[in-house]
């Protein structure tokens, strides 16, 4: 089914319900339906059919949810892209995807450069203004959302290249449905919750809150860019019970002021908050259920699909490990990658999943282009962890980050973990630095909340919890670790960051 017909039935269910919110303008749901089909009509009149690319090259706007409705209405396949790429990074994208229409604000546009006719739509800070809007004044706002069959495509959510380019996964139709509706059934959603979307709609969990969101049939709040005071604010008056939270924001909240958050005293309606992202100290995840309220999960996704997480339960949740599947999504299993064999119970193996919430591939213009599932069809993700005796996912990091120095293997987020607990750390990413002898040393590159805090004091520090192959050995400090445009650490900027001041 289109995953578009859940705005259809919503919009015939209650038209007069809020349905997203930006800081410009709010929509209720007949609203949204309006101008979602007004844009489908306006994308068939232009010629776009079924497979054609709309690039939303926008921030966190209502514009933009228009957009990847419209284009789910129409069979025309959504492509967010990274709104903080630009130069060359931006056009290899571009280029990539090839979008017959273009959705962005006029700054963006005048820095696109590209030539007239390339069918660029513009929005303004101002609501309702901009050539999109003008576009859409005579387009008419009936129209019947086309049929889809689970494997069609609806978007190509580009990856974050940690380390790598960006590569374009597919989101079929079916994909976000299984998904959505596992989230839904892990989390108790309902048309009574309020989301916020923090994460930019670009990124994989920007894009399952807006999912979550549709699927459920409750508001969508967006955020377009983090500002605590603002975060505070709109916790607190639209009443929010439900998010997604990089590691780094949660780690702003804990460290900020007890009086930022005074508003949220006695009125947070938070239910729950999932994510992570990197290593984080337990101490910081109280500390931000304390302040903003609900319990925070832990779990784990990627952007090609697959997930897990920590149940609501508070008494059943725990911050050591990432949580258990949910079988509307997708099943798991730890396989060993050389004989591609189940490993046992606290084996270390390749995370791998199968099911309807896993992509089919990356999209490469008419090509599909597929990794080989392992026997079973089992996706394999290049990420290591283990499964315990309950069932419950132990992520350990992800095969790219691996570091190999002397022969042996060090998983980044194990090392992290343990920095984070150290007294004066505020923030922490390892990663491996070249030597000529070992292959790889351990490096870290640290945030400190101590100006004291040395390199020797770390290492020593280490020693009782780490092997000694494990302890870092070169160390730098930092006022803020490098980002990607989702929010996450740069992991190629960190080491680069890294050998620069160490």
């Amino acid at each position: 089914m289109n995953f578009a017909l859940f705005l259809d039935m919503k919009a015939r269910g209650d038209p007069q319900g809020l349905a997203v919110a930006d800081h410009r303008w709010r929509l209720n749901w007949r609203e949204l339906e309006y101008r979602a089909s007004q844009l489908a009509n306006l994308l068939k009149a232009r010629g776009l059919r079924r497979g054609d690319r709309m690039a939303i090259y926008l921030p966190n706007r209502v514009e933009a949810v228009i957009a990847l409705l419209g284009c789910m209405k129409s069979g025309v396949i959504a492509a967010p892209l990274n709104w903080r790429l630009a130069g060359q990074e931006l056009h290899k994208v571009l280029g990539h995807c090839a979008p017959a229409c273009i959705l962005t604000t006029q700054e963006k546009a005048e820095l696109l450069q590209l030539p007239a006719g390339a069918g660029v739509l513009t929005v303004d800070e101002k609501a309702g203004s901009g050539s999109f809007w003008l576009a859409l004044q005579d387009s008419p706002g009936v129209f019947a959302t086309v049929g889809c069959q689970a494997g069609d495509v609806a978007s190509l959510l580009y990856t974050s290249g940690t380390t790598s380019s960006p590569k374009a996964a597919i989101h079929t139709h079916g994909m976000r449905v299984a998904v959505a509706g596992a989230m839904a059934d892990c989390f108790e959603l309902s048309s009574r919750d309020v989301a916020l979307c923090l994460s930019p709609l670009f990124h994989t969990s920007g894009t399952s809150v807006f999912a979550n969101a549709l699927f459920a049939g409750c508001p969508l709040i967006l955020q377009e860019k983090w500002n605590l005071q603002d975060f505070v604010r709109l916790v607190a008056e639209e009443g929010i019970t439900f998010m997604h939270l990089i590691g780094t924001l949660l780690v702003d909240i804990a460290a900020a002021p007890e009086s930022v958050f005074e508003p949220l005293r006695g009125r947070s309606r938070m239910r729950f908050t999932w994510g992570g992202g990197h290593a984080i100290a337990a101490e910081k995840f109280e500390v931000f259920e304390r302040r903003v309220g609900g319990i925070f999960l832990l779990g784990y996704s990627r952007t090609e699909g697959g997930l897990t997480y920590n149940p609501l339960d508070r008494a059943a949740r725990n911050f050591s490990d990432n949580g258990l599947p949910n079988r509307n999504s997708s099943d798991i299993a730890i396989l060993d990658p050389v004989t591609q064999q189940a490993c046992a119970k606290g084996v270390t193996g390749e995370v791998c999943f199968r099911g309807d919430g896993v992509s089919p591939g990356y999209w490469d213009g008419p090509y599909l282009r597929v990794t080989p599932p392992y026997e079973g069809g089992w996706m394999p993700t290049g990420d290591s962890g283990f499964m315990d005796e309950h069932g419950r996912l132990h992520f350990l990091g992800r095969g790219d980050h691996m570091i190999k120095t002397g022969g042996e293997n060090v998983f980044p987020e194990e090392v992290s973990a343990v920095l984070l607990k150290l007294p004066g750390v505020a923030d922490a990413v390892v990663v491996g630095v070249p030597d000529e002898r070992m292959g790889q040393r351990v490096g870290a590159l640290i945030v400190r909340s101590d100006p004291a805090l040395a390199p020797a004091g770390i290492e020593q520090a280490c020693r009782s919890a780490l092997a000694g192959y494990k302890i870092p050995r070169v160390i730098a400090f930092t006022d803020e670790l490098p980002k990607l445009g989702s929010g996450k650490a740069d992991m190629n900027a960190c080491r680069s960051l890294l050998l620069e001041l160490a």
